[in-house]
């Protein structure tokens, strides 16, 4: 086996105690499989270290193809795709832990895979580390294939797409400032791998797991922490960013206000179809 320059990101061991009753942090391995210079690992490594704050509390160990996974590994690169613009990579979740247990359908490993071209692209303007944290929030499961596993996402396809989440509905409600939860609107518009897979762009402006990451801040939500712990994460909501909804008037009078195709201007990222692991994959303590 092919060895490879790895970064561990881990949770804070007194959040984990505290929050999760737990001695073993969670844990986002990057395996770095070339292609990317140092600028470009250090924003996977900054972006795990990001998540890490947020999920707290540990999973199952998994057997995946003969490697023991604890918790998530995200295998990062960089290639030649189609040069600058149009495909920017692919990025998601590689194999789901099986239904019925503990971790239910919560991401064993991810693929990051990004034309070089547009990384550099990034690297220059600005938005690299906020959108390979984006990308990293759909790996870990963000509204990707595991809230649809769990049916938390309802009416893709439609023009009204909502998550309907408990937690994060909840957080839609203080944002709000109102009395009745409401589901969290999901992306109508945009592209295949935009739409339906990110939090509506005309509600949410720049909130980080909306479809288009513009210059910082992007801001990590409570709303998007909240629809972790749905998706069956423990989670510290006290680790998200400062966010509040926008003015939409005041957005749509800067010329702020417009759809765009994920995650910045200039292409999309495709998404993954990951594999559900069998139930004896589930490493059972000795």
């Amino acid at each position: 086996m092919a060895e490879y320059e790895t970064y561990c990101a881990r949770a804070d061991e007194g959040r984990a105690r505290s929050l999760a009753s737990s001695t073993s942090p969670y844990t986002i391995e990057v395996e770095f499989l070339g292609g990317l210079n140092q600028a470009q690992k250090a924003a996977f490594t900054t972006a795990a270290d990001r998540w890490v704050k947020v999920i707290v509390g540990d999973l199952p160990d998994v057997n995946v193809n003969g490697r023991i996974i604890d918790d998530l590994l995200i295998q990062a690169e960089g290639s030649a795709i189609d040069g600058p613009g149009v495909i920017l990579g692919q990025a998601g979740p590689g194999f789901l832990r099986p239904p019925g247990g503990p971790g239910e359908f919560l991401p064993a490993t991810g693929i990051m895979s990004f034309d070089k071209d547009d990384l550099a692209s990034m690297q220059a303007n600005g938005t690299l580390v906020d959108v390979i944290t984006h990308e990293m929030g759909h790996v870990i499961g963000l509204i990707t294939s595991p809230a649809r596993k769990k049916g938390l996402v309802k009416g893709i396809g439609g023009d009204n797409p909502i998550f309907r989440g408990q937690q994060a509905q909840e957080e839609y409600r203080r944002l709000r400032d109102a009395d009745e939860l409401k589901p969290v609107p999901v992306e109508n518009e945009g592209e295949p791998g935009t739409r339906d897979a990110h939090w509506r762009e005309k509600v949410f402006a720049n909130e980080l797991m909306t479809g288009f990451v513009k210059q910082a801040p992007n801001p990590l939500s409570r709303l998007s922490v909240g629809a972790l712990q749905d998706l069956g994460y423990v989670v510290d909501l006290e680790a998200a960013d400062d966010y509040s909804m926008p003015s939409l008037l005041a957005l749509a009078e800067e010329g702020e206000l417009r759809t765009h195709i994920a995650p910045i201007d200039v292409g999309i990222v495709l998404p993954t179809i990951p594999t559900v692991l069998p139930s004896d994959s589930l490493v059972t303590a000795a």
